[in-house]
């Protein structure tokens, strides 16, 4: 996240920011809403600027809005506003910040917008592409959740749709991501690969309630560093993610892919309605 990095994604502007204001001003005697979607992550909780409501939480709300009238197909996404926050966090401007919002959202490198559209087929590829690769690089695991009957969406909406920046801690997410501005995709899967495999030998003992209260409270004592070292030793190539990329076109272009359980991030987020709402948004399961 240097300068030089930032500067690359500046790609204009136009005064989305300054409306956001505007209208943040606006209501902001009527409306004060709070909530864990809304507050920082774990990762988000050691950054002292956003446990403070009236700076961190301030700025998220205009980018966010800003983002919902630059880009009015995707409007706002629950998921979306963890990834604004780092930006926030770590720019030096909220106008930088937007900008490389605006980036990672759209580039194709990344296209992030693809995983909070209405359809959400682009987290179904994404998950597609996780389990596939899960089954090829853990197998043992894989089949111990196939007999429990654990489903991998239960587990890696979170992870993958936020890049990690919901549940992990800091010094994981900041390698995450710097690596991901360089190389695309292959760290996110990269790094949920070595996650599954340091937590392999427990759950490989657990049954499935007991996995899914593990893999709830794991998250927050990793080691980030460790994690990182460890996504290097994985023969991942990203030949590996485009066959399976074009497995889940042909799948879906013959009406064989599964759907996706759209509920399940909305679940994660029990208040996140409201404040969708109470920040103008209006929601992505709205018909």
């Amino acid at each position: 996240f240097g300068g030089d990095n930032a500067q690359l994604f500046r790609t204009g502007r136009d005064g989305l920011l300054d409306d956001a204001t505007q209208q943040q001003q606006q209501q902001q005697q009527q409306q004060q809403p709070q909530d864990d979607d809304d507050n920082r992550s774990d990762a988000f909780e050691q950054v002292a600027k956003f446990a403070v409501e009236s700076t961190g939480q301030a700025a998220l709300r205009r980018l966010l809005r800003a983002y919902s009238t630059h880009d009015p197909q995707v409007g706002y996404c629950q998921g979306m506003n963890f990834i604004a926050a780092l930006f926030l966090m770590v720019m030096d401007d909220e106008e930088t910040a937007f900008w490389m919002f605006v980036s990672v959202m759209t580039e194709d490198v990344y296209n992030l917008r693809e995983l909070f559209l209405r359809d959400m087929a682009g987290t179904q590829e994404v998950l597609y592409v996780a389990e596939r690769l899960i089954q090829q690089f853990l197998p043992r695991l894989f089949e111990h959740f196939q007999q429990q009957n654990v489903q991998m969406s239960m587990i890696l909406t979170p992870w993958l749709m936020t890049i990690y920046t919901r549940n992990f801690p800091f010094d994981l997410v900041l390698r995450v991501w710097d690596s991901f501005l360089v190389e695309g995709w292959k760290v996110v899967y990269r790094t949920m690969l070595a996650l599954l495999e340091h937590a392999q030998p427990a759950l490989l003992q657990l049954e499935f309630e007991e996995i899914v209260m593990y893999l709830r409270e794991f998250t927050s004592g990793i080691d980030g560093p460790n994690i990182m070292l460890a996504s290097l030793k994985i023969s991942l190539r990203r030949k590996h993610i485009l066959k399976y990329v074009a497995e889940w076109k042909g799948l879906s272009e013959r009406g064989e892919t599964r759907t996706v359980d759209t509920g399940v991030f909305n679940r994660l987020n029990t208040r996140g309605s409201e404040v969708v709402s109470s920040m103008g948004f209006g929601s992505f399961v709205d018909t």
